[in-house]
């Protein structure tokens, strides 16, 4: 009941300060989709219920997408994984899912002693063979996305309960998933209008003579500048093996990192 009331809270205090969460959630993503196989408005929902989770728990829920992980120097999804854990984590506890959607690679890796206690190896192949494989392998990535952040919520707070899910203890949907929804929904709606109302001072104009000086247009200065540039990126050498191949590949502790997860396509 506490956790409910404080939950309520929150809420009432993000409706009144709407213009600051919109500028708080545009730090950092936790959905962070370079594939583009999101809609604005479902990432915009999907990352407000990322944050909410991981502030909630204390592990940080993460999805990346990119179009082929070839792109950064990788052909090992467990390393580019790893790569993408280092690169943009946030903290030790941390839970990923990683697609690299060209060559329909997937990733499901847990780092630090929250993250390893929730994402058993139990809990990742439930999470995949139950909730995953089928919406990933018909591209409807909402669906897989919404499902990897229920299924995470459950798996967290069974671990802070001190049962994680295993083979023998497979229970139940937490009720506060119905809470984190609807309070993620709102969130991201006072996100939406926040950005909106910055706009309402925008006008169509015909011309561009108000940007222009009355004595007329002078050019004083002029230069070259460059709008991309190429990084070279070296990759990282592990002796271990990806556990990648077939059609779901396996969950294992140990891995990249003192990682617990599974690999391979979908």
């Amino acid at each position: 009941m506490k956790k409910i009331i404080a939950i309520l809270l929150l809420v009432l205090m993000l409706i009144g300060f709407a213009p600051l969460t919109a500028i708080a959630y545009a730090d950092v993503a936790y959905i962070m989709d370079l594939a583009a196989v999101l809609t604005p408005a479902q990432w915009t929902i999907l990352d407000a219920r990322a944050r909410f989770i991981s502030a909630q728990y204390g592990c940080d829920i993460m999805i990346f997408t990119v179009n082929d992980m070839a792109e950064y120097g990788y052909s090992d999804i467990e390393l580019f994984s790893y790569y993408m854990y280092t690169e943009f984590g946030n903290s030790e506890n941390t839970a990923l899912l990683v697609l690299s959607v060209g060559d329909r690679d997937y990733d499901i890796r847990a780092w630090g002693s929250i993250g390893n206690k929730a994402f058993t190896t139990y809990a990742i192949d439930d999470l995949f063979e139950n909730y995953l494989r089928i919406p990933l392998r018909e591209n409807d990535y909402n669906k897989a996305f919404t499902e990897f952040l229920d299924r995470s919520e459950v798996y967290l707070d069974m671990a802070e309960s001190g049962r994680p899910f295993s083979n023998s203890n497979t229970s139940g949907i937490a009720p506060k998933i119905i809470i984190s929804v609807v309070v993620a929904f709102i969130i991201a709606l006072l996100i939406c209008l926040a950005w909106r109302s910055k706009m309402k001072t925008a006008v169509l104009a015909r011309t561009a003579d108000n940007y222009i000086p009355s004595g007329g247009f002078r050019l004083i200065n002029q230069g070259d500048v460059y709008l991309y540039r190429t990084v070279t990126r070296t990759k990282i050498q592990s002796s271990s093996s990806s556990g990648s191949g077939g059609s779901g590949g396996g969950a294992r502790s140990g891995g990249v990192g003192g990682s617990t997860g599974r690999s391979g396509k979908y």
